[in-house]
């Protein structure tokens, strides 16, 4: 929303903020030059970029004497106090100023209205008093112009009141009858009130990781906890504003991204690398990626300033946070904040120059990403404690790192881009036909409907991949024998389980895996005569005992199953086999099973807690599974490449390199023949699918400086060699020319001698086929075009060319190298 530039009344009265006015208008000089972004950004919402803590009198001329040399900060983010329903005239006010300057306004609401009653939204005390609260504030600002969204509350997650009165409500909602919960759990409760969360968690102490079907109950009504608040201030303020965009707050729990009900747009994402995972990188990017729900969301994360002493502020780290955050799809970034800087001229100056430095790469343009591997998010394992609370489950004490070592593995993305993820409850109503793989990591829950959806995506094709626990709640038992995927998996028997920790080695070949050679071995980082410690301190400590003369690595720990494979799978990687009574074997390893064109990888034990992206069998299997549907691969001997980083869409590919200098080259399955602005692209006739017909796939080269983004746009120009190959680099595309360099079989990019003009050169002369498509370049059905090809400086020839009933040109040339200029006839 285009914030309106009347002039308003600003509010009265004076603060700290308008004290620093005066400073930062004499320091804004030293201040880099700001970047704008784009007005259009090419398919995301537009971007927001804000200070929070920023607000108040004088916030709108910081922002200002910030933006002196351009827009850096285009938001004011105005977190309204309690008493909101006494002070409409004085918000009013604050509003307006803002949007005089041309500042978008976020209006965050306080949904904790004082606690005065449990939050939760079976207390009627609690709704309604959020029906009143919001009655009078939203429908009293509603309509009021420069709002360009809601906002509900930061960290609402930490306050929701969890008691076992409500869990007993849940659970008859959930399962009908005391009767049925009985049969569920496998209990014998006598009436309701005997039923509470501690001991639902004792009842499953006998399970395997201490986890059955009445934790994973208890999980879900935490979770639906959460969600209901959420969806009960959606809801009431649709009812008052059903056009105005509607944000989270600050999310700062991975495990609650995945309860955000579906009438917000944005989400905000809160995982500080000195809170969460240390990561200064890329400041717990995965979090973005997560908060995305694989496009249902659009999302602006909350970054820390980084101050000294940390390496992250020698390092200018805040500049590469914000690319990272939009190469990964965000709409904007949230600072954290301004009482951080405000009273140092040094830090602020610092702050700003990062910002504008990466809002001059344009990070939020283009389309959102379309990763072309989905992990499966079950909200139940918790990975690690951060101050007694689990961030990545809902099940206290259940510390599998499978999901979060998953995610923090792959934060920089793979040579295929990031991932995508899922919620099971997505699963069903998801287009699953464009990913590669699957990942379900620790998916205790698959229900019906979404098992058929998977079985579904394999039999056509899809592969996925699996471990310990696929379905547990379904089937009421952690044996891959009762997986509702086992028959997909082809896991045929099982024997008991054992507490395990060891590695697996490449014993068998597979057509679905060229790149998984015997005698390749995992490599793991489990050592069992250390702790484990990966945080700054506010992660539990848990330490596992063994041998003290063992240092060497494992790639997994903990229960483990041996499988006794079906006619359909083979032990791709084994660790150990047993064999039963009759002689039969049984693995424990990575198995995979053959459905038609489709595959189902299974891990008996939690594939992802101690297996890291680093190692060749790892970097192998999962090479080749991401490879099967992709649309862009970065072409690197590494599967997590540190240096670059890519996502891409059909029609966008996005690059940043993060260290080193040079080109990149980057197979784009998604180019179906086009050319791409801003990249050097090569056509091979050769290249064609199993049944013959031509790939479509270009070989891009891109020009990628040091700490630099690159947005390549395809366009609807194709070019199609009869035989060999060619190159196309475009020139120019718009509304009244397409210019482009091609070259022929064999031909080379630059000057061929010094002095003279870059071009393509030392081809041999090949027939092209070039279609242009109706686009920026308008080509409508019947009308005419003139074609020139330029060879050289005395060359040309032109011919007049007419589109087809489609709207598209079709025409041949032949060259070994030179410039075609396409533009509408004249007359």
């Amino acid at each position: 929303m285009t914030a309106p530039s009347r002039t308003p009344r600003g509010p009265r009265g004076r603060g700290p903020v308008a004290a620093l006015v005066v400073t930062l208008l004499l320091v804004g000089a030293g201040l880099l030059p700001c970047a704008g972004y784009a007005a259009d950004d090419g398919g995301r919402r537009r971007p927001m970029v804000f200070m929070s803590g920023l607000q108040g009198p004088g916030a709108v001329e910081v922002i200002q004497a910030v933006n002196q040399a351009g827009v850096c900060l285009n938001t004011l983010y105005y977190e309204l106090p309690e008493d909101a329903p006494d002070n409409l005239e004085t918000i009013r006010a604050a509003i307006a100023e803002a949007a005089a300057a041309n500042l978008h306004v976020i209006v965050g609401l306080p949904t904790r209205l004082g606690a005065a009653y449990p939050i939760t939204t079976r207390n009627r005390q609690y709704v309604g008093a959020v029906t009143s609260w919001l009655d009078a504030v939203v429908g009293g600002l509603a309509g009021t112009e420069g709002i360009s969204a809601w906002a509900t509350d930061h960290s609402l997650e930490r306050d929701i009141i969890y008691s076992d009165e409500d869990l007993r409500a849940f659970l008859l909602e959930r399962h009908g009858s005391l009767g049925a919960i009985n049969a569920s759990w496998g209990a014998d409760y006598r009436s309701l009130q005997a039923i509470t969360r501690e001991d639902a968690r004792k009842r499953d102490q006998d399970q395997t990781h201490g986890v059955g079907r009445a934790s994973i109950d208890v999980a879900e009504y935490q979770r639906s906890a959460f969600r209901d608040v959420m969806a009960l201030w959606a809801r009431e303020i649709r009812r008052l504003d059903a056009e105005t965009p509607l944000m989270t707050g600050r999310i700062s729990l991975y495990r609650s991204l995945t309860a955000i009900p579906d009438e917000y747009d944005i989400v905000q994402p809160h995982l500080p690398p000195d809170v969460l995972e240390p990561d200064t990188q890329t400041h717990n990017v995965q979090g973005v990626e997560v908060a995305r729900m694989a496009g249902r969301f659009d999302v602006i994360p909350w970054l820390r300033i980084p101050l000294p002493p940390s390496d992250a502020y020698r390092d200018n780290a805040l500049y590469d946070w914000v690319i990272e955050a939009g190469l990964r799809g965000a709409v904007g970034v949230g600072l954290e904040d301004w009482s951080r800087i405000a009273n140092t001229t040094a830090w602020r100056n610092n702050t700003f120059t990062n910002v504008l430095s990466a809002l001059a790469q344009a990070p939020f343009v283009g389309e959102q990403p379309q990763p072309t591997g989905a992990v499966i998010y079950e909200p139940y394992a918790g990975g690690y404690e951060f101050f007694g609370t689990p961030a990545w489950g809902f099940i206290k004490d259940f510390l599998v790192r499978d999901l979060a070592e998953l995610a923090s593995g792959y934060r920089l993305g793979s040579i295929f881009g990031g991932f995508d993820y899922l919620t099971m409850d997505d699963v069903a109503g998801a287009d699953l036909s464009e990913y590669s793989v699957i990942f379900l990591p620790t998916c205790l829950s698959v229900p019906p409907d979404a098992a058929d959806a998977l079985q579904s995506y394999v039999e056509r094709g899809g592969a996925l991949f699996a471990d310990l626990g696929l379905g547990m709640y379904q089937s009421r038992s952690w044996s891959p024998t009762d997986s509702p995927l086992a028959v997909l998996l082809g896991i045929a028997g099982a024997m008991e389980p054992a507490d395990r920790f060891g590695t697996f080695l490449a014993g068998e070949t597979h057509p679905a895996f060229p790149s998984v050679m015997r005698g390749m071995q995992a490599q793991g980082d489990f050592v069992p005569s250390e702790g484990v410690s990966r945080s700054t301190g506010h992660i539990s400590q848990r330490t596992f005992e063994g041998a003290a003369t063992e240092r060497r690595g494992h790639a997994f720990q903990g229960p483990s199953w041996f499988v006794r494979l079906s006619s359909s799978a083979i032990p791709l990687a084994t660790q150990s086999v047993r064999f039963d009574e009759e002689r039969n074997p049984y693995f424990l390893g990575l198995t995979v099973s053959s459905i038609g064109g489709g595959l189902g990888v299974y891990a008996p034990f939690s594939a992802w807690s101690w297996w890291p992206p680093d190692g060749p069998l790892h970097a192998a299997v999962h090479c080749d599974l991401l490879a099967r549907r992709a649309r862009y691969r970065l072409l690197s001997g590494r599967l997590v490449e540190p240096a670059v980083g890519l996502s891409g869409s059909d029609d966008w590919l996005h690059l940043f390199r993060r260290a080193g200098e040079g080109s990149v080259d980057v197979l784009a399955g998604a180019a179906d023949h086009r050319a791409y602005l801003g990249a050097t692209a090569a056509f091979s006739a050769t290249d064609r699918t199993a049944g013959g017909a031509r790939t479509g796939i270009a070989r891009l080269r891109i020009d990628l400086p040091g700490r630099t983004m690159r947005h390549c746009e395809a366009i609807p120009v194709r070019l199609r060699p009869a035989t060999g190959e060619c190159q196309a680099r475009v020139s120019f595309y718009a509304a009244g020319l397409v210019m482009l360099e091609v070259g022929g079989t064999g031909s080379v990019w630059g000057r061929k001698q010094r002095g003279s003009p870059e071009r393509f050169h030392d081809g041999a002369a090949t027939a092209i086929r070039i279609t242009i498509d109706d686009g920026l370049y308008p080509v409508e059905p019947g009308s005419t075009h003139q074609v020139t090809l330029i060879e050289g400086r005395d060359r040309s020839n032109a011919m007049m060319v007419t589109a087809d009933h489609r709207g598209r040109l079709d025409f041949w040339l032949t060259t070994a190298g030179g410039r075609v200029e396409v533009s509408p006839a004249e007359g």
